[in-house]
């Protein structure tokens, strides 16, 4: 078995306005019966993702907060995996007028349309901090943090390599996570920047192209799908 763990975004992935269908699921299941891991990795943070989402025991590792945090649902562990962003950004920030704002342990999201007075207040408070843009968003992070960094916590936790890894997503900060992985899909309905960086791409859209995907991994680990894609992806690791 060369991919031994799936990880997956979340939102536009196999979630469908905040909604993972029950088909979804099903497939998430089976390939965690071949005896694969499963990841979940988002820009959510857990009261957000917990609104719409309370089947976390279908992964073996969640991150939340695009790399910030990593949960063991099956222990009921979760822990930080770097430093909060300066809490003299938050107040900054609203009496700039970013509202809504939202704020996790680590991180602050908020909308793109707000990107150059965000810029300037973290820039007028000394801050050295990370800007990810995202389907119309804005994540400020700290420094080094992304959905790669979380992703590579969760893969030594379970004592996996980046090579043994599919990653699956749709939008701008997914990018960098399918460059990790041994291959990285792209959804049919992801944005033309992820399809151009991954390796293979979904005929169907976000989690019916997830079901699609994880039915060719547990099939014949991806053959097929690569070979068709002219073996991409297998040099890279």
């Amino acid at each position: 078995m060369r991919f031994r763990v799936l990880a997956c975004d979340f939102d536009g992935t196999i979630a469908t306005e905040g909604v993972v269908a029950p088909a979804t699921l099903t497939a998430l299941e089976r390939v965690r019966r071949s005896g694969r891991w499963l990841i979940l990795v988002t820009g959510r943070t857990g009261p957000q993702l917990e609104m719409v989402f309370d089947r976390w025991d279908v992964f073996d590792r969640v991150v939340l907060e695009n790399g910030a945090i990593l949960v063991d649902p099956s222990a009921g562990t979760e822990r930080l995996l770097c430093a909060p962003v300066s809490s003299r950004l938050e107040p900054e920030l609203h009496r700039r007028g970013v509202e809504p704002l939202a704020v996790g342990r680590a991180v602050y999201a908020g909308s793109v349309r707000h990107l150059e007075v965000i810029r300037e207040a973290i820039r007028d408070l000394g801050l050295s901090l990370d800007l990810v843009v995202n389907r119309g968003g804005v994540v400020i992070l700290p420094k080094g943090v992304s959905k790669v960094s979380g992703a590579a916590a969760a893969l030594f936790d379970i004592g996996e390599t980046a090579g043994a890894c599919v990653a699956v997503g749709d939008a701008e900060n997914d990018v960098p996570m399918l460059a990790f992985a041994g291959c990285g899909v792209a959804v049919a309905n992801a944005l033309a920047e992820v399809k151009a960086a991954a390796d293979l791409v979904t005929r169907r859209p976000a989690g019916e192209g997830v079901a699609e995907l994880a039915g060719s991994l547990v099939a014949d680990d991806l053959a097929a799908e690569l070979a068709a894609a002219g073996g991409m992806g297998v040099a890279r690791h």
